[in-house]
C-alpha cells in the first residue's frame, strides 16, 4: 500500500514537470512571437528614420548640419543619403512642398582685377 502511494506521488510529480515544462515552453514561443513582431517594427521604423535623414540632408544639402540636427553622426547621415531609394527621397519631398533650389556662389569679378595671370601674360611681361 505505501509502495503504491508513492508511485501516485512520484507519477503527481512527474506530470506537474510535464505541465510546468509546457507553460514555459508556451512563454518562450509567445516572447519569440512577441520580439519577431518587435524587430518587425523596429525596422520598419529605423527605415523611416534613415529616409527622414537622408530628406533632410537633402533639403539641407549640408551633411554636417543635418547631423547636427538629428544627432546622428555625419557618416550615418551619409550612409543614410547613399542608401535612400531616389524615387522615394523625392516623394517625400513632393508631400513637404517644394524645395527652393539654392543659387550656386559665383565668382564675381572686381575691376582692374582679370583674375590670375597667365603663363603667357608673364612671358609677355603684362603683369610689370
Amino acid at each position: 500500500m505505501a509502495l503504491r502511494r508513492r508511485q501516485e506521488l512520484e507519477l503527481r510529480a512527474v506530470r506537474a514537470v510535464e505541465k510546468a515544462a509546457g507553460t514555459v515552453q508556451d512563454a518562450q514561443r509567445r516572447r519569440s512571437e512577441a520580439v519577431a513582431r518587435l524587430d518587425q517594427e523596429v525596422g520598419a521604423a529605423a527605415a523611416v528614420h534613415g529616409l527622414a535623414v537622408a530628406v533632410l540632408a537633402t533639403v539641407l544639402r549640408d551633411d554636417r548640419l543635418a547631423a547636427e540636427l538629428t544627432g546622428v553622426d555625419v557618416a550615418r547621415v551619409r550612409a543614410y543619403r547613399r542608401g535612400a531609394d531616389g524615387a522615394a527621397v523625392r516623394a517625400r519631398l513632393g508631400e513637404l512642398g517644394e524645395v527652393v533650389p539654392r543659387r550656386r556662389r559665383t565668382a564675381v569679378p572686381v575691376p582692374g582685377n582679370a583674375g590670375p595671370a597667365s603663363a603667357g601674360d608673364v612671358a609677355r611681361g603684362a603683369l610689370s
